[in-house]
């Protein structure tokens, strides 16, 4: 999708693909129980993300993940959107984005333009309530990851997302279940399942309904 595509799809005015988009990508055994993703619990933690957009030289459009560090916890060395948890001095999940955006790939708030929020998703595992958003730069950003939490920095085409091919389903291991089969985004050599899965999935189909 062309950089000035999107800018003038008015994509903040489309109804949200929501929850039955998000499905599609989440992990099987987690669908056993839909309940999962709709009874939050009141003591769930609160956290955002940023899947920042931006063009490159030849104004076809890309987005960052980032890839964490090996560690001892639950997400250790998955695939993630730039975001983290909201900190008592956010005003909204909207600043905790961009907040967490600067301080784990160096990108300032004043070069990033927010087009919409995704729906909102809760992650069983870690007990988090993440709130996505999409948003722009004007040009691609000069990322620089923060080593304690960010490995590096993985830069995909969007139209990889838009490539029905890129969906796929295959083992994971995860620091708390082995070689398990999941649906997934395959992006090269980097694979991506779980909550990160199932916002690019509501983001892809909104993408699709803007074009």
């Amino acid at each position: 999708m062309p950089f000035a595509a999107l800018l003038s799809s008015k994509i903040e005015e489309i109804p949200k693909p929501g929850l039955k988009a998000q499905l599609k990508m989440a992990p099987r055994h987690r669908l056993k129980d839909e309940k999962l993703f709709l009874n939050v619990p009141a003591n769930a933690k609160k956290a955002a993300v940023m899947m920042l957009l931006y063009p490159d030289a030849a104004q076809k459009l890309h987005f960052c993940l980032i890839q964490r560090p090996n560690y001892a916890g639950k997400h250790s060395g998955q695939i993630s959107f730039p975001g983290g948890k909201r900190e008592e001095g956010d005003n909204d999940y909207w600043e905790t984005a961009l907040r967490e955006t600067m301080e784990e790939v160096g990108v300032n708030p004043h070069e990033i333009n927010r087009l919409t929020a995704l729906s909102s998703t809760y992650i069983p595992p870690s007990n988090f309530m993440v709130y996505p958003f999409m948003a722009y730069a004007k040009k691609r950003p000069n990322f620089i990851p923060e080593e304690g939490e960010v490995d590096h920095v993985i830069e995909v085409p969007l139209s990889l997302l838009l490539d029905e091919s890129s969906m796929k389903e295959g083992e994971i291991e995860a620091s708390y279940m082995k070689e398990i089969t999941v649906p997934m985004f395959v992006f090269g050599d980097y694979k991506v399942w779980g909550a990160t899965a199932m916002v690019l999935a509501e983001a892809r189909e909104l993408i699709l309904l803007a074009k």
